[in-house]
């Protein structure tokens, strides 16, 4: 059973990185999330471990193509794990796309 009254979200709120990297059999061993950093006006991309600004709209859009490809090969691979990153990489493409007015992208 739980220890009552743990506050989790007081705990994550405070906690390190590394300290929740560390202690997460989940987070223990994988790579950096991705990651959008609007004050740095960046996007990092953890299933190609690249960033990009935010309003590099051909950057963004010369590497859908790599991962797509990433995301195949995880699915083949059975790697879920990798296939979710590079999903999630390009929702995060498609949204930061949007934001600057270009929806013509077919992503998946």
């Amino acid at each position: 059973m739980s220890k009552a009254n743990f506050n989790w979200d007081k705990y994550f709120a405070s906690a390190k990185w590394n300290e929740i990297r560390e202690k997460s059999p989940f987070f223990d061993g994988q790579k950096l999330p991705s990651i959008v950093h609007q004050e740095a006006d960046l996007v990092y991309l953890s299933s190609l471990d690249l960033d990009f600004s935010l309003s590099d709209v051909e950057g963004l859009k010369s590497i859908i193509g790599d991962i797509k490809s990433t995301l195949q090969r995880s699915l083949e691979s059975n790697n879920y794990y990798k296939a979710a990153v590079a999903s999630t990489d390009l929702e995060i493409i498609s949204n930061l796309l949007a934001e600057q007015g270009d929806e013509s992208i077919d992503f998946i």
